[in-house]
């Protein structure tokens, strides 16, 4: 997991891995869920046009364990997001990695909590996605330009952009939100950051806010806090507090603050 997250780090020759086996999968819930939950919570938390949808329809691409989703029912859980009803559509490409943990959601299925997985990669299944008819409220992606820039030519992660565009363009509705959750690195140090922009570039009648939180394991000599993203002098968010008690997780060292760049897209 070391070598996914940091290429750097694996020796010479070391093959290129991907999140490619169950095991790897259930390590990854178990440390990083808490943080990215975490995130998503604080993005949705200024996402107010939100709280009252009585509907709430929401696309996820990079969906893998539903980070998204978990931060979801809390907020629902603990009143802040008043939905009646939840249709959660997500994308990963990898139905064998996942499979187990996305068993195990939908066995929270009901008549109000719809869940539904598309296992496909993104940059394919967007042009269904286009020229389809099904619309959400709420667009999520977590940790996904990262990955694309990783493991995806340029030319495919631009036509993502532009098929992506084209669908926000004709179909989206007003009050609609994109939440852009990733790693706070730019493509030059193996993030995808820089796509955040040229995606919202594309995008009509849209308004943005970016900003990122304090990385309390930076080990930048020049940024401590972590890299510098968003508006104000350095963009950072003012708190990067965990929502979750981890004191019985420490088998899996999971990180106990937040640490990414976000932006929060939303069509007028």
């Amino acid at each position: 997991m070391d070598y996914i997250h940091n290429q750097s780090h694996a020796p010479n020759g070391a093959p290129e891995r991907k999140y490619d086996c169950v095991h790897m999968a259930d390590v990854y819930a178990c440390k990083y869920s808490y943080r990215y939950t975490s995130e998503i919570i604080y993005a949705l938390k200024r996402c107010k046009d939100l709280w009252n949808v009585n509907n709430l329809k929401v696309l996820s691409f990079g969906c893998g364990p539903c980070t998204d989703l978990f931060a979801i029912d809390y907020l629902h859980e603990s009143g802040k997001l008043k939905y009646q009803n939840i249709e959660y559509r997500g994308v990963d490409y990898s139905e064998a990695v996942w499979r187990y943990i996305h068993r195990d959601i939908k066995q929270f299925e009901n008549q109000s909590r719809k869940i539904h997985f598309y296992y496909r990669d993104a940059c394919e299944l967007i042009t269904e996605i286009e020229k389809g008819n099904w619309v959400p409220n709420l667009i999520v992606f977590q940790y996904v330009f990262s990955d694309m820039q990783k493991h995806t030519s340029l030319q495919s992660i631009n036509y993502f952009m532009d098929t992506f565009a084209k669908y926000y363009n004709q179909k989206i509705g007003s009050n609609t939100y994109i939440i852009l959750n990733d790693i706070n690195l730019g493509i030059g140090y193996g993030g995808g950051r820089e796509y955040f922009d040229q995606l919202f570039m594309k995008l009509e009648g849209a308004i943005a806010r970016k900003g990122r939180f304090c990385n309390d394991n930076s080990k930048s000599e020049y940024y401590p806090r972590g890299y510098i993203y968003g508006e104000g002098s350095d963009g950072e968010f003012p708190d990067n507090t965990n929502f979750f008690d981890i004191s019985n997780c420490s088998e899996y060292s999971p990180f106990d603050t937040c640490a990414s760049a976000q932006m929060l897209i939303k069509k007028r």
